[in-house]
């Protein structure tokens, strides 16, 4: 229009441009105010999601932990380990973008002593999760460190397990076969130092399955060795059991087996002796009789002992 217009009407196009480039300009700036409060607006709406997934990812943290301890049982100290390291590294990288929001509240709202109610609540929320999220990975930091120790119990554990139970199948099998009958003292007293040497094994061997129990028992939890460990020492008891009872047997054996040898062996001597001076013979009719009487009872006592081996 400048080009075109008369030289009179000029001055007052130059005028009105004037006047419209001013107006742009207020224009300007407030496209600029516009796209300042866009932009923290914004940051405001990212800064309260932060807060709010964090929020929501320490209620399923609290969850996994709690998991770990109450389903432990279940899980050995190496996987328990390995899930509250996880959980660690977790923790680490909501901490730092915990530290980059605390950082980005210190340009997004007012500081000082008075500060508005809505962005005093934005505070507080960071102040909590802060809080919360420093609490928590303490006490993950204090399990982890807690099931590092158990890996040392829980191979102590299993050790032991592994060598006694071996034997308590081997044993188990040896009491359900049962003993041999002898058939002289020599064999009996075999058989006696036998069941004395399996009756010493159960002793030896339930201070293995002690040993065990006590490392379970420091343990952050134990439940999964209490029940095995419940479960081996009823089976040891019903071995220990026929154990003592083979013992009291066989040394019963032994005693009578010995007092008839040794009684047949008092009345075959006594017999044989000769006659006195006088021609009158040195044992009594009564007295064989009472001593054949009982050899008879030792006798079937022996035999009784025999057959209930």
């Amino acid at each position: 229009m400048d080009l075109t217009i008369p030289e009179d009407k000029k001055a007052l196009i130059v005028k009105e441009n004037k006047l419209v480039a001013e107006k742009l300009e207020v224009v300007a700036q407030f496209e600029e105010k516009v796209r300042k409060v866009e932009e923290f607006c914004n940051s405001l709406k990212e800064f309260d999601t932060s807060l709010k997934t964090i929020d929501k990812w320490m209620k399923a943290a609290t969850q996994e932990l709690n998991d770990i301890r109450n389903c432990s049982s279940s899980m050995t100290p190496e996987d328990r380990v390995a899930r509250t390291m996880d959980l660690q590294e977790d923790i680490a990288a909501k901490v730092a973008i915990i530290e980059a929001d605390t950082a980005k509240e210190l340009e997004l709202l007012p500081q000082g002593d008075t500060v508005p109610k809505d962005a005093q609540n934005f505070k507080d929320e960071l102040q909590r999760i802060t809080r919360y999220c420093s609490d928590l990975q303490t006490k993950v930091k204090s399990e982890c460190n807690a099931f590092s120790e158990d890996v040392k119990f829980w191979a102590e554990y299993r050790t032991g397990i592994r060598e006694f139970t071996p034997w308590l199948i081997d044993a188990e099998k040896v009491s359900t076969d049962g003993l041999s009958k002898p058939t002289n003292l020599e064999e009996a007293s075999a058989l006696a130092e036998k069941v004395h040497s399996f009756e010493k094994s159960c002793t030896d061997h339930l201070k293995v399955l002690t040993a065990a129990n006590l490392a379970a028992q420091n343990m952050t939890t134990h439940k999964e060795a209490d029940d095995e460990v419940a479960i081996l020492t009823g089976r040891y008891q019903k071995v220990k059991d026929i154990a003592d009872t083979w013992v009291s047997k066989a040394d019963t054996l032994v005693r009578e087996w010995a007092l008839l040898d040794s009684t047949v062996s008092e009345l075959n001597d006594w017999v044989a002796k000769d006659k006195t001076m006088d021609g009158e013979n040195q044992f009594s009719l009564e007295k064989m009789e009472s001593t054949l009487g009982e050899l008879k009872n030792i006798y079937r006592e022996k035999e009784k002992l025999v057959e209930n081996l």
